[in-house]
């Protein structure tokens, strides 16, 4: 009933909204009289660049998929992700596609959201804490453009966006005049015997069509025991209505297998010197021994339903999914069986969009997502329900405001399983005697942005606008996905207000420049405390967090792209990220938490050319920068979560070239459109630096890739 009652008092909340849009019909009228400027002005948020297609908004930036090239063979999303400065990449080696804590703007994995066509996906792919994305599960052949939205000021998106949303739109269904069959292969070859395999199949009939799609990916890693095999299989039927919407049912399996690696140390007798030296001070002790064979298996499958249906109502989108992911963990002469995980989750949204006057954009709807572990474990379970209305107030002057209602229970976890000292288990917290503390947490939090474009005021401010988002920043997910830890008991929702500061301009022909100053509040923080104190091992929870007052974040994002000349493209980002914390200093667990504040990267630097040397040949160069940071490692000690080893990693920066040749070699040859061939360089001047765990990252590599559409 509580949950039917959300949907209720949104829909009333939409009614009242529309009465007050009726009161303003007269002003709303007079602005249209100057609609060809308006349609200048909404021009602008929609700039398509040759050679590689971005399209930059004042709060977001698009990449498509198909027409844009990286100095790479991209292998997962995850590849074309880490090409934009905001995407702190250093998590793992670029061999082995692990599932990375990459942090967005500076933000946590779990301060920022991932999602597919709108609704959004629950991360849950790791262990001991550590909950993510594993983007290998993601088909990169079904993505058309990946979506980077900036801030919490969008009503559609949990309050745990807080740090922004990549959001992957999928292909459309079309329609066929005939029946017809069509796709692509491709192939690379890599160094240390990295290889990848890719068939897409995709046609249809009239308005029915169908796609079916293969990927595998194999190597031997670049560091000791650091194999990896991956096989995934993705599929779709869907439908094109008459009144051009569409009905999609997809489906994707995966498959993983990927080593951990183990130490290679010049002081062991097992060293083997065709390896980089991995220090045995540097690895957790479950990880030393490359005997061991340790590796984590992977096995999940997800299904999914899309439904757009345009009508004299406005347009009706459902969507709805269910993800099952299981992990084992093999380690040689080990029984790993007591920490198998298996996570399922499912979700939907349902949502109007309509117009008012031509100058009211208004979305109406709600979403849901739950959360179980081992099917019958109940973690998370969302509700929400929200309103938001793109209000063109004058031809200048847009303003997107909205109201978003979330109530969130949480199951957090108060059982100590068996052990030698504890045979028949035990309450974490005896004052709750049962085994999981459930909490539940509601609010409603508004979303305002404004844009105002500065066409009018002088000739040399022709396409440029300046934008304000204000928005509250609510959530108690940002520091638990999986919320399994029960120390989250203990902490109050984070909450706040960001402030985001855009300018958007053209700045000559198809050159356009975007920067994004933010300065985001938070009055109630919660973060890990220091995982090397007592405070956080003494904690009968096992773990402790800790909640900041007064903690500032200030940052930078800078995106500029377009073309030099006509066969000339070029891209910078920048990003700049300051942490600070202003409340107490007591030498306690708050001031331990702040120091983890600051370690994050601040600066980040991005930049690549594509010149189009002749008609069929393309060359590519990429340059990513990334300033010095330094990361906590926390490793359990014999398999003990009790017992918990700690180390801060000391990361320098770093300055990487990758480099490519792609040869267009014929266009509609014997049934086949195109076909090319990338010759290219990774890490090309053979930098040294280091991941996240202080191990080195891959050397100089060379590959050969060959992709044939038919």
């Amino acid at each position: 009933m509580k949950k039917l009652m959300i949907v209720l008092v949104f829909f009333i909340l939409a009614t009242f909204w529309l009465q007050l849009f009726g009161a303003v019909q007269v002003f709303s009228q007079e602005t249209q009289t100057e609609s060809s400027q308006e349609t200048r002005a909404e021009s602008l948020g929609e700039i398509t660049v040759k050679a590689q297609r971005v399209d930059i908004n004042p709060n977001k930036t698009e990449v498509f998929v198909e027409d844009y090239t990286i100095a790479s063979e991209p292998t997962n999303v995850f590849d074309l992700l880490k090409d934009r400065a905001m995407i702190d990449f250093r998590g793992q080696s670029d061999l082995v596609p692990e599932p990375d804590t990459f942090q967005m703007r500076g933000f946590e994995s779990r301060q920022f959201l991932m999602a597919v066509d709108g609704l959004v996906i629950q991360k849950t792919g790791g262990w001991w804490g550590d909950h993510y994305l594993d983007y290998t599960t993601v088909p990169l052949s079904t993505v058309d453009s990946i979506e980077f939205i900036y801030g919490p000021h969008s009503a559609l998106y949990d309050g745990k966006a807080f740090g922004g949303v990549i959001n992957l739109k999928t292909k459309k269904p079309e329609i066929y005049e005939k029946p017809t069959v069509n796709g692509n292969v491709s192939v690379n070859f890599r160094s240390y015997n990295t290889q990848s395999q890719t068939v897409n199949v995709q046609g249809g009939v009239d308005r029915f069509s169908m796609n079916v799609g293969y990927e595998r990916y194999r190597t031997d890693g670049y560091l000791r025991n650091n194999a990896a095999e991956i096989e995934s299989v993705n599929g779709g039927l869907s439908y094109r209505l008459p009144s051009e919407g569409f009905i999609k049912v997809s489906a994707t399996y995966s498959d993983l297998m990927r080593e951990i690696p183990s130490a290679n140390d010049p002081d062991r007798d097992d060293y083997d010197s065709s390896y980089p030296d991995v220090l045995a001070d540097d690895v957790s002790t479950r990880w030393q021994d490359p005997d061991d064979d340790c590796r984590r298996d992977y096995d999940g499958h997800s299904i999914r339903l899309d439904f757009d249906q345009p009508s004299q109502w406005g347009t009706w989108i459902i969507g709805a999914y269910y993800t099952d992911e299981g992990q084992h963990y093999h380690r040689n002469g080990y029984d790993y069986n007591s920490y198998d995980t298996n996570y399922v989750s499912y979700g939907g949204l349902a949502k109007n969009e309509f117009e008012i006057f031509d100058t009211h954009k208004i979305v109406i709807g709600m979403d849901t997502a739950h959360l179980y572990q081992k099917y019958t474990e109940q973690i998370v379970e969302t509700w929400a329900g929200y309103v938001q209305d793109r209000w063109a107030i004058l031809p200048s002057l847009t303003w997107t405001v909205g109201l978003r209602y979330e109530d969130i229970d949480i199951w957090w976890d108060n059982w100590n399983d068996p052990s030698s000292s504890d045979p028949d288990g035990s309450y974490k917290d005896p004052s709750h005697p049962s085994k999981q503390v459930k909490r539940n947490y509601t609010e409603l939090v508004p979303k305002s942005f404004l844009t105002y474009q500065l066409d009018s005021w002088a000739r040399w401010l022709r396409d440029t606008s300046l934008s304000l988002g204000v928005s509250k920043i609510w959530t108690p997910r940002d520091y638990c996905e999986v919320c399994s830890w029960g120390s989250g008991v203990e902490v109050d929702p984070t909450h706040g207000v960001g402030y985001d500061l855009v300018i958007n301009r053209r700045i000559w022909k198809n050159i356009f420049f975007n920067i994004d100053f933010s300065h985001y509040d938070f009055r109630d923080y919660g973060i890990w405390a220091d995982a090397s104190t007592d405070y956080f091992k003494e904690s009968i929870w096992g773990r402790r967090m800790i909640e900041l007052e007064k903690v500032y974040k200030e940052g930078i994002d800078l995106e500029i792209n377009g073309n030099l000349y006509e066969d000339l493209y070029f891209y910078v980002s920048y990003s700049y990220n300051k942490w600070s914390y202003e409340g107490p200093h007591n030498g306690g667990p708050e001031e331990w938490a702040d120091e983890s504040l600051s370690d994050r990267a601040k600066h980040r630097f991005n930049a690549g050319l594509r010149f189009n040397l002749f008609e069929r040949t393309m060359l590519l160069l990429d340059y990513k920068y990334q300033d010095d940071q330094v990361q906590q490692v926390i490793d359990i000690v014999d398999d003990d979560p009790s017992n918990l080893e700690v180390r801060d990693v000391a990361l320098d920066s770093y300055h990487v070239f990758d480099f490519a040749i792609e040869q267009r070699l014929f266009d509609n040859w014997h049934g086949v459109k195109v076909a090319k061939l990338k010759l290219y360089v990774n890490n090309l001047f053979d930098e040294e630096y280091s991941n996240d765990r202080g191990y080195p990252m891959t050397d100089r590599t060379f590959g050969a890739a060959m992709s044939v559409r038919f």
